[in-house]
């Protein structure tokens, strides 16, 4: 018997098949698939936000200024008219007026705060939402009433102007005395020229600034170490500003805005 000669293209033999029919292939299924496999990433991770430029050469350096200028003549009046107020309210708090004149008050701190608000969003670039009013448990003008004495918002902004007081008149302070110390002594020998002769205790002449008793800023050796002193003090005015600032936003945020809880 001849073997059978496979031909050119013709199938390979089954095997395992009963009576030469091939055999059922098993069905292939997927048993477990993983998604553990990661791409190596080679992308460089993001780069943290730049604090702001707080040098002379920022906007906000300025800004800041003008904030410390601007801020000081509300700061002043609305201590004086909420403490006026709230004096004279607690003081007829006896009859009913005095009520009356309390929340007056309030309302007067309430007002105040929105004008801090909108100071701050203009030149600190500080956005803050007004706290909601407290609501009147029942209509009338009572229930309204006692609503303004018990506004937890009202009672934060007579806080932060208590403090503001004090913030206020130091910031101007600091602001104003040490731009101007800088920038005086940075122009000091622009402006020397024009000071009036002094006479010392041995009859010389000088003419110029005199700190204690016969020293006198009139040679070019003092006054190159003024003007390296006032550019040493330019180059803090704006960073003790912003200190001084960075406080009145803290307080503006927790005083004065909704985040408070009001």
């Amino acid at each position: 018997m001849r073997p059978a000669v496979r031909g050119r293209g013709s199938s390979p033999t089954p095997i395992g098949g009963l009576g030469g029919c091939a055999a059922t292939a098993e069905p292939r299924t997927i048993k477990h698939m993983t998604t553990e496999f990661a791409w190596t990433s080679t992308a460089e991770p993001p780069l943290p936000a730049r604090p702001p430029r707080t040098g002379l050469r920022s906007p906000r350096c300025w800004a800041e200024l003008l904030y410390a200028v601007v801020d000081l003549a509300p700061a002043i009046a609305f201590f004086v008219l909420i403490v006026t107020l709230l004096s004279v309210g607690v003081g007829l708090a006896i009859i009913y007026v005095g009520v009356l004149i309390l929340a007056l008050g309030l309302l007067a701190a309430r007002f105040g705060a929105l004008v801090q608000r909108a100071l701050a969003l203009a030149l600190l670039d500080l956005p803050t939402d007004a706290p909601e009013w407290a609501r009147p448990r029942r209509p009338g003008p009572i229930s309204a009433l006692v609503a303004v004495l018990r506004d937890p918002a009202n009672w934060r902004a007579t806080a932060y102007f208590v403090i503001k007081i004090v913030l206020a008149p130091v910031t101007f302070g600091v602001a104003v005395g040490m731009y101007a110390y800088g920038l005086g002594a940075v122009s000091y020998s622009l402006w020397r020229p024009f000071l009036p002769e002094v006479v010392a205790s041995d009859g010389s002449l000088h003419r110029g600034d005199q700190l204690w008793p016969d020293f006198f800023i009139d040679s070019w050796l003092s006054t190159v170490v003024l003007a390296l002193i006032g550019l040493g003090v330019l180059w803090c005015a704006p960073r003790v500003l912003s200190f001084l600032t960075t406080i009145d936003r803290v307080l503006i945020g927790n005083l004065l805005s909704a985040k408070a809880g009001g």
